[in-house]
């Protein structure tokens, strides 16, 4: 009996953690009818135009996690990557150029046009603390220290590509 009400705890207590706003909610309203009129959208989910299979050709669950397990210590850096801070305020706003901030995050200045891509600044990516922190030295920005934003572009919503914490202090410093 102990241990179904402790399968019980552990089960109701992710089910209420995944109620929490860091993973969204499921749209309505004028968000919805948006949605639904994408000409992608059929069956109640979206269409990929070409095929994509969810899985490589012969992938292997077990195979992958054993090479995750077993990876080389070499696949971390031993040190700091090295990084120079730019003043991102003060950018050459007439001269394209790219800075990058580590994994998938980078902004993009071209013609006067201010472009954040997949903002990741909270210092993990994952919706807890203590999962996929990153490297040290990715996180030298915040949101106070970019200049204002004409596209924040998010690729996809992966918590690599789409931080919530950063979402929510980059739209307490645009508006």
């Amino acid at each position: 009996m102990i241990f179904i009400a402790l399968i019980a705890f552990v089960v109701g207590s992710i089910f209420l953690f995944m109620q929490t706003a860091v993973f969204g909610a499921r749209p309505s309203g004028k968000r919805l009818q948006q949605i639904e009129s994408s000409p992608n959208y059929k069956n109640s989910t979206f269409q990929n135009e070409s095929l994509t299979p969810l899985q490589a050709e012969n992938f292997s669950f077990v195979s992958t996690l054993w090479k995750y397990f077993n990876s080389p210590s070499s696949t971390t850096p031993s040190s700091p990557l090295p990084f120079v801070r730019a003043d991102l305020k003060n950018l050459d706003s007439m001269e394209p150029q790219i800075v990058w901030f580590g994994h998938s995050s980078y902004s993009i200045t071209i013609n006067e046009e201010n472009i954040l891509v997949d903002p990741v600044f909270s210092g993990n990516a994952a919706p807890v603390s203590f999962f996929t922190a990153n490297f040290k030295g990715s996180n030298a920005y915040s949101a106070d220290d970019f200049p204002e934003l004409d596209v924040v572009l998010i690729t996809h919503d992966h918590y690599d590509h789409l931080d919530y914490k950063t979402i929510l202090a980059l739209t307490q410093t645009m508006y």
